[in-house]
C-alpha cells in the first residue's frame, strides 16, 4: 500500500515553494510595469534616450517575468491537482465518506445516468451515492468515465468479460505512478471548459464556419491593405511625406479596430468553440497523454477481440486509415499551438496584429473544422474507450489498496455462489466481520433469520456489494469467491410513492414482480439457448406490511416462483414462524445471527453482537429488549 501521506506531505512542501516564487514573480511583474510606464511617460516628455531604454529594458523584463510566473502557475495547478488526487485515495482507505463527497471528483457522481431497474439495484446495495460502492471505487473525473464505472457496478456482464477487465485492472495496479499521473490529468480536464462530453457535443454541431465564409477573403483583403499601407508608410518617411506617413498610420489604426469589432461582435461562438476543443494547449497535450495511457494495458490481452484490446486499437493505432485518438491529438496539438498564441504573455503580442490584420482566429477556426470534419464520426468513440480506461483505472487503484481482497473465480457450468471470509467492502478493515457463505445451487435458497441489528441485511448487501465488484472487474473482499453467471435482483429498500398512491405494500409487491419476471425471463433465455446466466435474488424482510399468517404465504409463494425460475439467493427474517414454514423448509438452508445478553457493572443488560453466521433457526428475539433500552419498556 502506496504511503500516500508522506507524498502528500512532500507535494505541499513543493506547492508552498512554488507559492513563494509566485509571490516574488507578482512583486517584480509590478516593478516593471511601473517602470514601463514610468519609461513611457518620461519619453513621451522628454524625448530622452535613457527613458526610451527604460520603457523599452521594463516591457522586456515584463514579458519574461510573465512568462516564466505563467510556467510557475503551471506547476502549482498541476501540484494541487495532485495533492487532491492523493488525499482522495487516502480518503477511501480511511471510509472517510463525507471528504469523498466533497471532493470535485466526488460531486461528479451527480452525472451518473442509471436505468429504473438499475436504480432500484443501486439503492438496495448501495452501489452509488454516498457512502457506496461507486463513492469508495471511483477515481473517475471526466464523465464518461463516471458512467462508465457506475454502469459497469449496475449490470451484468459475461464471464470473459470480466475476467478481460479483471486482468487488465491487476496489470495497472502494479503501475502506480503511471496510474497517478492519469488521475492527475483526467482531474485537471474534468475541470476544464474542454470537458469529454462537452467535446462530443461540439464534434455532432454542424460547423460555424460555412455561413460566414466571407471572413476568410474580408481577412486576406485587409491584410494585403495593411501590408501595402506598411510600404507606403515606410516610402513616406524615406521621403519626408509625414502626411502620407499619418494617414497609412490612421488607416492601420481604422482597419485594427474594424477587425478587432469583428472578433468582438461576430466571433463570440468562435471562441467559445475554442474553449471546448481547445481550452489550452495543455489540455490538448493532456489529452493526447490520458489516450496515450492506453500502452500500459496489457499488450496481449485475454481476449483479442475484447474490450481490452478494443480500448488500445481505438486509442491507440498508428494507421493512418485508423483515425485513432492518439493520431487525432496530435493533429489538434498542432492547431491548438496556432490557437494558442492569445493564451501566453509570451505569444500575445505576435497575436495580436496577427487577428487585427489577418483575422487569424478566423484561420484557426477553418483547420480545426476541418480536423473535426475528418474525426467527427470517430471521436464519440474516443471517449467511450477513454470512459472504459478510466474505469479500469478507477478500480485498479482498489485492487493496490487491497492486498488481502481476492480474485473472483468464475465457473459457468455451476450454479452456486460461495464465500469465504465474505466481507462488507464499505467497513474499515478493524470493522469488518467476515463469514464463509454459500447460495445455491439451483433448486434451494439461503435463510437467514436473526434478530433486528444482528447484522442480516449487512450480509446480504455484502453478497451484492462482492458479486458486482466481480462483473466490473474487481477484486472482492473475500478470501476466495467463486460465482456462475448472474443478473441480481434484490427488495431491500422499497418505500412508499404518494405522488403515485402507491402504498409500501403495494410498492413491495411490485417489486417484488419484477424480481420473478427478471428470473422467469433468465430461465426461457436458458431454455432458448441465448444465456447461461442464472438470476441471484436478494430479499430482505418481505411483505412486512400484512398479517403474520398471509405473509407466511406469500413469502413462500414467491420464493417457489423464484427457486421454480432456476434463480439462486438468500433472503432475511426475523419472524420464526416464517422461518419453521413447511415450504420453506423444503427450499432453505437455515442459518442465523445472534446477540448476547450481559450485565454491564451497574447491573443493567447490555446487548451485544458478533455478527458470525451459524447454522439452524435463530434462538433469540430482541424487540422487547430493545424497547427497553430506549426506555419504552413497562413500568
Amino acid at each position: 500500500m502506496s504511503d500516500y501521506a508522506s507524498q502528500i506531505e512532500t507535494i505541499d512542501h513543493d506547492l508552498k515553494d512554488l507559492e513563494t516564487s509566485d509571490s516574488r514573480f507578482a512583486v517584480w511583474r509590478m516593478v516593471f510595469f511601473v517602470g514601463l510606464v514610468l519609461g513611457i511617460g518620461f519619453s513621451l516628455t522628454t524625448q530622452h534616450t535613457i527613458w526610451i531604454c527604460v520603457a523599452a529594458g521594463s516591457l522586456i523584463a515584463f514579458l519574461v517575468t510573465v512568462v516564466r510566473n505563467e510556467t510557475v502557475r503551471e506547476q502549482m495547478q498541476l501540484l494541487r491537482n495532485h495533492s487532491r488526487t492523493l488525499h482522495r485515495l487516502q480518503a477511501r482507505l480511511q471510509r472517510d465518506w463525507k471528504s469523498l463527497a466533497r471532493d470535485s471528483v466526488g460531486i461528479r457522481s451527480s452525472e451518473i445516468q442509471l436505468t429504473p431497474e438499475q436504480q432500484a439495484l443501486a439503492g438496495d446495495l448501495d452501489l452509488v451515492g454516498d457512502a457506496s460502492l461507486f463513492q469508495l471505487t471511483s477515481m473517475a473525473a471526466t464523465t464518461p468515465g463516471v458512467r462508465t464505472l457506475a454502469n459497469w457496478l449496475c449490470s451484468p456482464v459475461d464471464p470473459p468479460l470480466a475476467k478481460d477487465r479483471h486482468a487488465s485492472v491487476k496489470y495497472l495496479a502494479d503501475q502506480p505512478e503511471n496510474r497517478l499521473r492519469f488521475y492527475v490529468l483526467a482531474r485537471d480536464i474534468g475541470g476544464s471548459t474542454g470537458d469529454p462530453e462537452s467535446f462530443v457535443q461540439w464534434s455532432k454541431e454542424p460547423n460555424w464556419l460555412p455561413p460566414h465564409r466571407w471572413l476568410i477573403p474580408w481577412g486576406n483583403f485587409t491584410a494585403v491593405v495593411a501590408i501595402l499601407i506598411v510600404f507606403g508608410m515606410i516610402f513616406g518617411t524615406i521621403t519626408d511625406q509625414e502626411d502620407a506617413a499619418r494617414m497609412g498610420m490612421y488607416a492601420l489604426i481604422g482597419i485594427a479596430v474594424l477587425n478587432l469589432a469583428i472578433g468582438s461582435f461576430l466571433l463570440g461562438p468562435v471562441a467559445a468553440i475554442f474553449q471546448i476543443a481547445m481550452a489550452s494547449r495543455r489540455s490538448v497535450n493532456d489529452y493526447a497523454e490520458l489516450f496515450d495511457a492506453a500502452n500500459w494495458l496489457p499488450e496481449s490481452p485475454t481476449d483479442p477481440a475484447g474490450p481490452t484490446a478494443h480500448i488500445r486499437r481505438t486509442l491507440l493505432s498508428d494507421d493512418e486509415d485508423s483515425h485513432s485518438a492518439s493520431q487525432g491529438m496530435r493533429e489538434l496539438a498542432k492547431i491548438a499551438r496556432m490557437g494558442g498564441l492569445k493564451q501566453t504573455a509570451s505569444t500575445f503580442l505576435l497575436y495580436l496584429p496577427l487577428q487585427a490584420f489577418w483575422l487569424w482566429d478566423v484561420r484557426v477556426l477553418r483547420r480545426l473544422e476541418g480536423w473535426k470534419s475528418r474525426y467527427s464520426s470517430q471521436i464519440p468513440e474516443w471517449f467511450d474507450a477513454l470512459g472504459e480506461l478510466e474505469a479500469l483505472m478507477s478500480i485498479a487503484a482498489l485492487q493496490h489498496d487491497s492486498p488481502n481482497w481476492s480474485s473472483p473465480e468464475w465457473l459457468e457450468e455451476e450454479s452456486t455462489i460461495a464465500f469465504q471470509g465474505l466481507g462488507h467492502p464499505l467497513l474499515k478493515d478493524d470493522a469488518r466481520i467476515t463469514n464463509d457463505v454459500t447460495i445455491g445451487p439451483t433448486g434451494t435458497l439461503l435463510l437467514v433469520t436473526g434478530s433486528n441489528m444482528s447484522g442480516k441485511s449487512t450480509m446480504l448487501r455484502s453478497a451484492g456489494l462482492n458479486v458486482a465488484l466481480a462483473m466490473a472487474g474487481g477484486p472482492v473482499c473475500c478470501r476466495h469467491m467463486s460465482l456462475p453467471p448472474v443478473e441480481m435482483g434484490t427488495s431491500i429498500r422499497v418505500s412508499d410513492d404518494l405522488s403515485q398512491g402507491v402504498s409500501y405494500y403495494m410498492a413491495e409487491l411490485n417489486r417484488l414482480s419484477a424480481v420473478v419476471t427478471h428470473a422467469r425471463k433468465l430461465a426461457e433465455q436458458r431454455a432458448a439457448g441465448s444465456t447461461n446466466r442464472i438470476q441471484f435474488f436478494l430479499l430482505d424482510e418481505i411483505l412486512q406490511g400484512t398479517n403474520s399468517r398471509e405473509r407466511q404465504i406469500a413469502v413462500a409463494r414467491v420464493l417457489r416462483f423464484l427457486v421454480d425460475a432456476g434463480a439462486i439467493g438468500a433472503i432475511t427474517t426475523h419472524d420464526l414462524e416464517l422461518a419453521d414454514d413447511p415450504e420453506l423448509m423444503k427450499l432453505a438452508h437455515t442459518v442465523h445471527f445472534r446477540e448476547t445478553i450481559t450485565p454491564d457493572a451497574s447491573g443493567d443488560e447490555r446487548m451485544t453482537f458478533d455478527y458470525k453466521m451459524r447454522d439452524g433457526v435463530s434462538p433469540t428475539t430482541n424487540a422487547l429488549r430493545l424497547l427497553e433500552i430506549v426506555g419504552l419498556g413497562e413500568k
